[in-house]
């Protein structure tokens, strides 16, 4: 709740913010982005304000992100009222995650994770200041392990959480090499998480040899660990996009460019590996299983069993080793481990079923449930079968429901293949089938993008923008279609620019008419379920946040963008636009001052 001593403080801020939206209206030049609003000194007072107006918030995340955001802004004109913000961020964090863990102790709930915005302070704060943030990272790591202690049940995930966030520090500050080393190396203290490859495929776009070099640091540090953290190693030196056991958490690695298997690096895992297997051989114990169900040993075979062709390949010193050790191995597993892991290596040696196989395979379930998801995930997955092929399929599916939602994603997945492909008259035929309005209007918007990237001539794109523009007038206020109305206000600032403004506003408005707005996720999820099974896919919409939108169209005219963020109804998201409004504004230097006049002598 805000005092009334809190209010008067506020409202010379707020009084300011109204003049400074009356006056960018007022001062509107159609064609002329310059404006006296836009001065490095009026940037920094807005920023200044944007401060202050936080205090105003009842969302300690959302205050903190603004913070954040302004602090970093802030930092190279307002040094010290910069590291004040950072300084409240961080506070707030600490205050936030102790509120909240205490809430769960009194509602007895048990071991629920809650995200930790230390970290994400830390990470700003070490873009600008790598000491300062080290600090702060030593003293959050020690309040943890204190904090951990009190537990009378530890919760077995901290440790890889803990791990997580060291990384995901760490990959933010990349290209400063040495800062994110120094966070990666203080990752190694803690369980192995799938942000381990995550960072290692990060570094070696930057510098290839330096991840090796940690990778290498990293296999000694996890070289007596459980299988599932040890094996979090297994991908990077051969260049899988995937490890080779089964993981407590899993995801497909994007791999850099021109990036290839390290004989050497493979070399060293396949010999921590074969140790381990050999130790585990000759002094064989009671194992506990793992997440995922599976005792080391297992891990250990199904590891070998998934790296026996790249090693014989790549490796063929080692090959017979690897052969005796997996023999060696299965024997000792008990009868449900080695069905289990018998069952994972069938699954992936089994021949890929084409379109028509999966149909009829579906077909042929005596479970309706089964028969359904067999029919729903053969048209799902498709992306190259004749459409009436596939949609005489999809007619197999028994409930309409189902059907619907089946065939509408197929279509949206399918105009999402012909982008990919620069299909483009194609992608727009399949964006017409998608009943849903606005995800229509989001590829519209896609299409109309690469219409732009690939002629000069705007005709065409102007005409897909338009019909962004005609779908989202129908589509219902949610966040896709705010997001596809932000992202067409940014396309046509570089062809119309009172258009462009035009549809901020719409945007503006849609986002008003939504709860508690929260576009600050950069991916959308759609799912599509069934009796006893679900389908799970979505898109990025980098590049379509109100930030985005309002710095590219502010660029063209910074009055009347101004104007817009001062009518977003939700507090943080006008700030957030006020920030990413004012970003370019900060780049103008201060003029400087003028010459002192010489004293007469």
């Amino acid at each position: 709740m805000t005092t009334t001593g809190q209010l008067s403080r506020l409202l010379p801020a707020i009084s300011l913010m109204t003049l400074l939206a009356c006056s960018a209206l007022a001062q509107k030049k159609p064609g002329n982005p310059v404006s006296s609003l836009c001065g490095h000194d009026s940037a920094v007072q807005m920023v200044q304000e944007q401060i202050a107006l936080t205090k105003a918030f009842d969302d300690p995340v959302k205050r903190i992100r603004v913070l954040i955001r302004a602090a970093d802004l802030l930092w190279p004109h307002e040094n010290a009222k910069a590291r004040a913000a950072f300084v409240e961020a961080f506070d707030l964090a600490t205050q936030d995650l102790k509120d909240k863990r205490n809430a769960i102790r009194r509602e007895d709930l048990g071991l629920v994770e809650i995200p930790d915005q230390r970290y994400d302070v830390i990470l700003a704060i070490g873009k600008r200041d790598l000491a300062w943030a080290r600090r702060l990272s030593d003293q959050t790591l020690d309040d943890e392990a204190r904090e951990a202690k009190k537990e009378e049940v530890p919760d077995p995930e901290d440790s890889r959480r803990t791990n997580q966030e060291l990384l995901m520090i760490a990959s933010g500050l990349l290209p400063d090499q040495a800062g994110a080393l120094n966070f990666a190396r203080s990752s190694l203290r803690y369980s192995a998480s799938l942000y381990l490859p995550i960072f290692l495929f990060k570094l070696a776009e930057v510098n290839n040899a330096l991840s090796d070099q940690f990778y290498e640091e990293a296999l000694a540090a996890y070289a007596s660990k459980p299988m599932e953290e040890f094996l979090y190693l297994s991908s990077y030196p051969f260049a899988n996009v995937r490890e080779v056991g089964e993981m407590p958490a899993w995801t497909t690695y994007r791999l850099p460019e021109r990036f290839a298997p390290n004989p050497r690096l493979e070399r060293l895992f396949v010999q921590k590996l074969l140790a381990r297997a050999q130790s585990t051989l000759s002094a064989p114990r009671e194992e506990v299983p793992g997440a995922r169900g599976l005792s080391d040993s297992a891990q250990m075979w199904l590891a070998l069993t998934k790296l026996e062709k790249q090693i014989q390949i790549a490796l063929p010193d080692m090959s017979a080793a690897v052969s005796q050790a997996r023999g060696n191995l299965f024997p000792s597993l008990p009868q449900s481990s080695q069905e289990r892991v018998g069952g994972i290596i069938d699954s992936q040696n089994r021949r890929v079923l084409s379109f028509d196989e999966q149909v009829e395979a579906a077909e042929k379930e005596t479970n309706p449930a089964a028969r359904e998801r067999g029919l729903a995930f053969a048209v799902l997955r498709d992306r190259t079968e004749d459409l009436d092929h596939v949609l005489r399929a999809a007619d197999k599916i028994s409930d309409s429901n189902l059907r619907d939602q089946v065939v509408g994603l197929m279509y949206f997945l399918r105009a999402q293949a012909a982008i990919k492909d620069k299909k483009l008259d194609e992608a727009r035929k399949l964006a017409e089938k998608v009943p849903e309005i606005d995800r229509r209007a989001y590829l519209y918007l896609t299409i109309a993008e690469e219409f732009l990237k690939q002629t000069e001539d705007q005709g065409r794109a102007r005409e897909t923008l338009e019909e962004v523009s005609a779908a989202a007038k129908k589509a219902p206020s949610t966040i896709v279609t705010a997001r596809a109305l932000l992202g067409l206000a940014h396309l046509f600032s570089k062809i119309d620019e009172n258009r462009s403004i035009e549809l901020l506003g719409n945007a503006v408005s849609c986002i008003n008419r939504l709860e508690g707005p929260d576009l600050s996720s950069e991916y959308v999820q759609i799912k599509v379920e069934g009796k006893g099974f679900g389908f799970y896919t979505g898109f990025p919409t980098s590049g379509l946040s109100p930030e985005d939108a309002f710095r590219e169209v502010g660029k063209e005219d910074f009055d009347g963008v101004l104007y817009q963020a001062a009518n977003l109804a939700d507090k943080s998201l006008r700030a957030l636009t006020t920030l990413a409004l004012v970003e370019t504004c900060l780049s103008k230097r201060p003029p400087p001052p003028p010459p002192k006049p010489k004293s007469k002598s």
